[in-house]
């Protein structure tokens, strides 16, 4: 099958990036030919709260394919949209969707898609809407969604709240191309982690509706040899955290590293830590999660969302209401007690299970059976 996809990819930083890189290559493994294109302008500077949209020391002249979507420039949509058709004669085009800043653009690339011939157009959402999403939005991601063929979705939760569309419910696979890394103990000599210490990691970018208020609460209630690590940047303002900060005294025990962390870095505090937290207030699904399991990391997350699809109680880890310091400072003081065999194969049984190659085969499947 000739598959197309537009969206955001590498040189451009963060998950959605690294989930459609990894996308496009076990489409790629299952035997088809895959043609994408990306931003050459993702966000307006405007839109965009980060210091940069690209990783460390790259620009868009590192894209190694088309870097022809400018996110403001409505010609670019079209003239995407009827090369998808026109020239690399795609079956099935792939539209991701994570923000409605972006739908404008990806409604008129589907639109003149299928006017070129293109007999699917599936978007692949990973939201309902946008992350702290205005009202006004709804309207951008119903009219994308009504220029698409089919709705394929990464959670229940957001296949709940698109049930209109009929969408079909797959799920966020495992990343599979950081590096091993360090080993625990000198892991934790990089970042300075006494050996007493347990160490927790909250990873990603700080947004309100992650929780991360909740976790210090949450740290403020443990002794003292427990300790947080902070990775990622923030996307809002620091101040409140750092109150928490103040007011538990926690000074000594927060290890802040508030900048987007590269990804030769990672496996250094996913091995580094015990644990890795999800607090989250909200959520569909998390590419954290997917990170945290691909090192055999446990986590510790709240109920939410699909957070709890891929833990195993106990075993890759623990759930916790939303909301509620006692409850998650009880989930991370409770000792991890199974043998490490039963670990090993709790862990090795979710990495079958939510691979990239059981995505790939489910995605193809799906849409061949529409077809027929």
């Amino acid at each position: 099958m000739r598959i197309g996809i537009a969206s955001t990819f590498p040189p451009y930083r963060g998950g959605i990036a690294q989930f459609n890189d990894a996308m496009a290559r076990a489409l790629e493994k299952e035997g088809h030919d895959v043609h994408c294109a990306t931003w050459s302008r993702q966000y307006p500077a405007l839109l965009f709260p980060g210091k940069t949209q690209f990783e460390p020391g790259k620009t868009i002249t590192n894209a190694s394919m088309p870097a022809s979507l400018d996110s403001i420039s409505p010609s670019s949509w079209k003239r995407v949209g009827r090369e998808f058709g026109e020239h690399h004669h795609v079956d099935l085009l792939l539209l991701p969707f994570w923000h409605a800043a972006l739908a404008p653009a990806l409604t008129s690339v589907a639109i003149q898609a299928k006017r070129q011939g293109v007999r699917q157009v599936v978007a692949v959402m990973h939201n309902a809407n946008s992350h702290d999403g205005k009202a006004w939005e709804s309207a951008l991601t119903k009219r994308f969604l009504q220029a698409c063929d089919r709705v394929v979705t990464l959670s229940g939760s957001v296949s709940a709240k698109l049930r209109p569309w009929k969408p079909t419910t797959l799920f966020h696979p495992l990343y599979e191309h950081f590096p091993k890394g360090p080993t625990h103990k000198e892991a934790r000599r990089q970042l300075g982690i006494s050996e007493g210490d347990v160490a927790h990691l909250f990873f990603g970018l700080i947004r309100p509706y992650k929780g991360l208020g909740v976790l210090l609460e949450a740290l403020g209630r443990l002794p003292s040899h427990h300790k947080l690590l902070v990775a990622g940047e923030c996307y809002e303002n620091w101040s409140s955290y750092q109150t928490l900060i103040d007011q538990h005294q926690l000074q000594e025990r927060v290890q802040l590293h508030l900048e987007f962390i590269p990804d030769n870095l990672v496996p250094v505090f996913m091995q580094a830590c015990d644990d890795v937290v999800l607090p989250y207030l909200d959520a569909s699904q998390s590419g954290v999660t997917a990170l945290a399991l691909h090192h055999e990391k446990r986590v510790v997350a709240s109920d939410v969302g699909d957070l709890g699809t891929s833990i195993v109680p106990n075993l890759t880890g623990r759930l916790v209401p939303p909301g509620q310091p006692e409850a998650l400072a009880e989930a991370l003081a409770v000792p991890w007690l199974s043998q490490p065999a039963d670990q090993a194969m709790a862990f090795k049984a979710v990495k079958q299970r939510f691979s990239w190659s059981a995505w790939a085969s489910q995605l193809t499947q799906l849409v061949q059976s529409e077809a027929q």
